[in-house]
């Protein structure tokens, strides 16, 4: 039984350095025969070696208090939030060690702080989470070598390990060339039926799941294999046969294979290939059919395959990237380790973005296509058409950026068997302008203005000439700032809004005007800003809101910082009776670096 095991790894690797070495045909590959690993692994060990301090310690700590009062209706926010975070490194020797947290507390009938209260929810809360098995990881790391411990998640490809948070181990090594990372643990903890609930709870079987990854080259050429397997335990849970929601235990294997070259120093090519099979039910009778992979799946009655794959060609120039990119993903591929991604695609699109005028002028394109229903047993296609086009100047007084976006979604129903069809197309279109201006004044403050505009329309097209709108969207915003030589910063404004979409139609006016001050050579700040907006509606609804902020900015000491913000928001409406909110917001951070002092030997 073990032969096909070690034919299959022995097979993948002769692939893998055959591949490496096809695309190094332009290196010196006898370079890591030369010593090149043996000496990045002797001095590995010898910096160990050389212990170093024997303790560091840095990062920041944060405490956040945002407090909350509406006068006149009912309350829209907790009255009090509290936010306790930590992003700190512990680095022994030469091992570096970091850790993050972020606690959350609040008071639901007071919206002023009360430390008691405080302490007594963030402690609630930290029982909690070790009573629920918080996320509690640490990563630590020494030159190329890198060990995960705990929740952590890893990355080896798109469509088999792409960033799932697991519970358990993992490692990386990277010494030069040579790539190699593996991990193993607990992908899906176990939920049985939950019987006190209103309504039946779906079952989640604990799942249990290892990847591994081997890859070997460098930016000018490099190939990869990665291996993702993954599988429920039917003994983790017990489902009965008269439960509603019945569920079966699941299994996943994939393969997949990374290759990108670069030629001439100019064409980059990048292929990810991968094949992935799914037994939706690991109780089914196993399959009659052989598979070189059964010893990681075993094939069923019920297994089914599918492939996933993408690829460009670009040339890279200087101050230009031009290409062509592909992907197609079956309908039925799937995999245990990644989120989210389109399956049943084939999109196809070409794209360059080139720099002119000493790189003053930046332009983006993109066209492409796009289309489902590759297997054909949905009774629907949709043919998708996007491009994109952008641009933008930026000189020393001036900028400016524009945007044209266009996507169209051609579906077309099947209504009956006389193959009578109804096109609907859906086109949404996106148009946006931003400008930035610094008047040319002989003096020692800066004025400036600036306008932002944009324009989004999504509509319908029913095989009518005549397009129907589904939302239509209007802004506009100009600003005027001045900044004085002592360190003064006005502005004003002014912007409208008007949206639409069916049967209503919403617009909006506004005003404001902001003032900012620096001081004590920039260790405090003061600032106030202020906004009115009038609004209307179809109905003839009128409303307005009035905003009034403080800010205050300081530097305590060395690594030591405030930061305070009070705000009014009062609402007007013909329909609902006057309300003003208030909330404040308290900020402290503190970053530091430790290193313990080296005591002085005795002479």
């Amino acid at each position: 039984m073990m032969k096909k095991p070690l034919l299959i790894i022995f097979i993948l690797i002769v692939f893998k350095w055959h591949a490496v070495g096809q695309l190094n045909t332009l290196e010196n590959i006898d370079q890591l025969e030369k010593g090149g690993l043996k000496k990045t692994l002797k001095n590995f060990i010898k910096d160990f070696y050389d212990f170093g301090d024997p303790f560091q310690m840095g990062g920041g700590v944060s405490l956040n208090l945002r407090s909350y009062n509406n006068n006149g209706a009912p309350l829209r926010q907790d009255p009090f939030f509290y936010t306790l975070g930590a992003n700190l490194n512990f680095k022994i020797y030469q091992i570096d060690i970091p850790f993050s947290m972020v606690m959350t507390a609040k008071n639901t009938n007071k919206s002023y702080p009360s430390l008691s209260d405080m302490i007594n929810s963030l402690k609630d809360q930290a029982k909690s989470k070790v009573n629920g098995y918080a996320r509690f990881g640490i990563s630590p790391h020494y030159k190329w070598a890198k060990l995960h411990i705990g929740h952590r998640s890893m990355n080896f490809s798109k469509y088999t390990m792409s960033n799932l948070n697991f519970f358990g181990t993992g490692l990386e090594l990277n010494p030069g060339k040579v790539r190699l990372s593996g991990m193993y643990g607990r992908l899906a903890k176990a939920e049985p039926i939950n019987l006190s609930l209103t309504s039946p709870n779906l079952p989640i079987y604990k799942r249990i799941g290892w990847s591994t990854k081997l890859g070997y080259g460098d930016d000018k050429a490099s190939a990869d294999i990665i291996v993702f397997t993954a599988k429920d335990d039917e003994n983790s849970i017990s489902i009965p046969a008269v439960y509603p929601k019945q569920k079966s235990p699941e299994a996943n294997f994939a393969v997949g294979i990374q290759l990108q070259k670069l030629l001439l120093e100019k064409i980059r090519i990048k292929i990810d290939y991968t094949r992935s099979g799914v037994s939706p039910n690991t109780l089914d009778a196993e399959s009659d059919k052989n598979s070189l992979t059964n010893f990681l799946l075993k094939r069923r009655n019920t297994t089914y395959y599918g492939n996933a794959l993408e690829g460009s060609v670009s040339f890279e120039g200087k101050n230009q990237n031009s290409g062509l990119s592909f992907n197609r993903v079956d309908s039925k591929f799937k995999t245990f380790g990644a989120y989210f991604f389109n399956t049943d695609v084939f999109d196809i699109q070409g794209f360059t973005h080139f720099g002119l005028f000493q790189s003053k002028l930046n332009t983006s394109l993109k066209l492409g296509i796009q289309t489902n229903n590759l297997d054909g047993e949905k009774p629907a296609t949709t043919k998708r058409l996007i491009y994109d086009i952008q641009t933008g100047w930026s000189d020393k007084d001036f900028s400016a950026q524009f945007n044209y976006t266009n996507n169209s979604s051609n579906v077309s129903y099947i209504l009956n068997q006389q193959l009578d069809s109804l096109n609907a197309v859906v086109v949404t279109k996106d148009i946006g302008a931003n400008l930035n201006y610094v008047l040319p004044f002989k003096s020692d403050h800066v004025h400036s203005i600036s306008l932002t505009a944009n324009i989004q329309d999504v509509s319908d097209d029913i095989e009518k000439p005549n397009r129907i709108s589904v939302s239509k969207l209007f802004l506009i915003n100009a600003g005027y700032t001045l900044k004085t030589k002592s360190k003064w910063l006005f502005g004003i404004r002014i912007n409208h809004t008007k949206n639409e979409v069916p049967l209503t139609e919403v617009t909006r006016f506004g005003l404001g005007a902001s003032v900012q001050k620096s001081l004590l050579k920039e260790k405090l700040s003061l600032g106030f800003n202020s906004n009115y907006y009038k609004n209307n509606n179809s109905l003839k609804q009128k409303s307005s809101n009035t905003i009034l902020q403080l800010t205050l900015g300081a530097k305590l000491f060395k690594g030591a910082s405030l930061q305070f913000a009070y705000g009014i928001l009062r609402t007007s409406s013909d329909v609902t009776s006057t309300f003003t909110e208030s909330i404040g917001n308290l900020g402290l951070q503190y970053q530091f670096n430790y290193k313990p002092a080296k005591k002085k030997s005795k002479s």
